[in-house]
């Protein structure tokens, strides 16, 4: 396989990996005033830990956003590879 595909596009198109996050987040609030839960984020095809560092810095940092939005900061998820 070679070519862009699971982290390595996350990595050239970071706004990529901020959108599913967002979208992640963002059912994550909607699911929230339902029932309880705890999403865990899949980071694809990682290669090396620089690569895992990169993408879950985006993921963490849109995570505090939108959580922070909603009043739910104590909202727990996991992210890894």
């Amino acid at each position: 396989m070679l070519g862009l595909r699971g982290c390595r596009l996350g990595i050239l198109y970071p706004e990529i990996t901020e959108m599913q996050a967002r979208a992640i987040f963002e059912a994550v609030v909607v699911a929230a005033r339902r029932r309880e839960g705890h999403p865990e984020v899949m980071i694809p095809l990682i290669g090396s830990v620089k690569e895992l560092e990169n993408q879950k810095a985006i993921v963490v940092k849109v995570a505090e956003e939108v959580l922070g939005k909603a009043g739910m900061k104590d909202q727990k998820y996991m992210v890894g590879p």
